[in-house]
């Protein structure tokens, strides 16, 4: 392509689609085949610009690129592109590019830091260039806590793999700024349809040791959920949940539309893992201990165990995640300066 390019004049171009290893293997090698006698590129240098794609590519396949461009058009065009990769941020959407089926990505990076842009927070720099969100947009936080925590998460990759789900804050972040903004109202919606089945609300019929169980865990959070919304919350064993009043939703919908992005973020976080809006509410506000919403969100799983038994492999990978879950948006928000 470049010495079909180069002979009928036109300016060389590297596609977005040539990103991928194999692509920009064969990029390279044809690259480095077509300039190495220095015969084939003649009118190259007046085939007007050299233009690479929006896609970032990675320093490592870039050298080679970069060096035999040097060869054929001297040390100025290989100083240009240099400068060109030194200015580009860096987007973690290059990780969603290069992920693997077992959920890793190959590492792209060697240095993190953090800088603080004045007057609008904190940056986090992957060897001194800007960290993006995966919709692309600057990923600043409010304060250096957080920064320094996702900063450390990125540190901590490692080899030469990056493990994305082992990365709350960055996750989190990255929701409160390209997902919240857009999709609040539908956050919100989703939220209120759930609130006549949250877990909190529906229980066993009275008298069984299950709903005892219930009302020791989950009857604080109703209450403190209550006192919050300055509404009753009704309890139900009724197979379809427990009907809720009107201004009991329009309660929770002007509460969940007072929350900045963060909050909101953190809320539905932890919400979905518990299944419990009002679970969420307790922990994220500090009335329940991470511990305690663990609980209160397993009952009826961790009854089954003390019954049957813990199967290894299974229910305590479950446990840990459901602490994850809950302790990460817990966590962030405190980092965030938001609690």
């Amino acid at each position: 392509q470049l010495e079909s390019h180069a002979k009928s004049g036109q300016s060389v171009n590297i596609l977005d689609n040539c990103y991928k290893d194999a692509d920009m293997n064969r990029l390279i090698s044809g690259t480095s085949r077509l300039f190495a006698g220095g015969n084939a590129c003649g009118a190259l240098p007046q085939a007007g610009c050299l233009r690479l794609g929006a896609r970032e590519l990675d320093r490592t396949r870039l050298t080679p690129l970069c060096t035999s461009f040097a060869r054929a058009f001297g040390s100025e065009t290989k100083d240009k592109l240099k400068k060109l990769m030194d200015q580009a941020d860096v987007g973690s959407d290059r990780v969603g590019i290069g992920m693997r089926g077992d959920g890793t990505a190959p590492r792209f990076y060697k240095k993190v830091s953090v800088a603080e842009e004045p007057g609008k927070g904190w940056l986090i720099l992957l060897d001194n260039r800007k960290l993006k969100t995966p919709a692309k947009q600057d990923l600043i936080v409010p304060t250096q806590a957080l920064a320094l925590a996702i900063c450390a998460e990125w540190t901590w990759q490692v080899g030469k793999e990056i493990r994305p789900f082992t990365m709350p804050m960055m996750t989190l972040t990255s929701t409160a700024i390209d997902r919240v903004p857009l999709r609040r109202d539908a956050i919100i919606f989703e939220l209120l349809k759930f609130f006549h089945t949250d877990l909190a609300c529906c229980r066993d019929e009275d008298g069984t040791p299950l709903a005892t169980r219930q009302a020791e865990l989950l009857d604080p959070v109703v209450d403190y959920a209550s006192k919050q919304l300055g509404q009753k919350i009704n309890v139900s064993d009724a197979l379809m949940g427990a009907e809720q009043s009107e201004e009991a939703s329009a309660a929770l919908n002007k509460m969940l539309r007072g929350l900045c992005d963060y909050e909101l973020a953190a809320l539905d976080a932890v919400g979905g893992v518990c299944k419990s809006t009002l679970i969420s509410m307790n922990v994220l506000n500090g009335n329940i201990s991470v511990d305690d919403a663990v609980a209160a969100s397993r009952i009826e799983e961790d009854m089954q165990m003390d019954k049957w038994g813990l199967v290894e492999g299974g229910h305590d990978i479950d446990i840990a995640g459901v602490r994850v879950g809950i302790a990460s948006p817990t966590v962030f928000l405190q980092l965030a300066g938001r609690r």
